[in-house]
């Protein structure tokens, strides 16, 4: 059998999560260990359970989820998605810049959400499609501000950059291009290599920080 994702729901709103629970309970893939209504409230179950994937809103009474989410990840090695009513580009690259793994509108909780934990219980990075879509127009249209310095990356490695960051799988990436998976994780591994990184998460603060998909 396989093993079911462990998670942890952070929300202030106790109906939003009792309907999640619902949903997220009735996958046979996927079990609801524990809840929280603050983020301090998640930090002191951190320490009761060991969830995989910790669902974290961002707008909440005693501390942003991106205050939590800092503080979460120092003391956790789970992934953290945050689910959040917040479409701002801004919240979403504070967010992975601060550690997470996944950002999924509440508007599209039913259609994304539990794609999104799978591909995140899976190592990937996931964007909510809406979001995503207006991060791929922008990285067309860089800042002529950028003063950040210039990377010894290939401009290959920089399209597979991008694609990583935007949250495209190996395959999705290599059909793209139209080159191999193989060739795809080999430009992944010498981008990791050049930029001295060991996980998919580094390499899209990377991008975000050299302002390969900012806006």
């Amino acid at each position: 059998m396989t093993r079911q994702i462990r998670l942890l729901l952070v929300d202030d709103h106790s109906v939003l999560r009792s309907g999640l629970k619902m949903i997220l309970n009735s996958q046979k893939d996927m079990v609801v260990i524990g809840e929280a209504d603050s983020g301090a409230a998640a930090i002191a179950k951190i320490k009761e359970i060991n969830p995989d994937i910790i669902l974290l809103d961002i707008s909440m009474p005693d501390m942003s989820g991106l205050q939590a989410l800092e503080k979460l990840s120092k003391v956790s090695s789970a992934k953290i998605l945050m689910l959040t009513m917040h479409a701002d580009e801004k919240y979403l690259q504070e967010a992975l810049k601060s550690g997470a793994s996944g950002y999924v509108l509440k508007q599209a909780a039913d259609t994304e959400l539990l794609q999104a934990i799978r591909d995140v219980a899976g190592g990937e990075i996931y964007l909510d499609s809406s979001l995503a879509q207006n991060l791929v127009k922008s990285m067309y249209s860089p800042r002529k501000d950028n003063n950040r310095s210039a990377s010894n990356l290939t401009e290959r490695e920089k399209e597979v950059l991008r694609y990583i960051a935007l949250g495209y799988t190996n395959k999705e990436i290599g059909e793209s291009l139209s080159v191999s998976v193989k060739t795809v994780e080999t430009h992944k591994a010498r981008i990791m290599e050049k930029i001295q990184c060991h996980k998919r998460s580094d390499l899209v603060r990377y991008a975000i920080e050299q302002g390969y998909i900012s806006t």
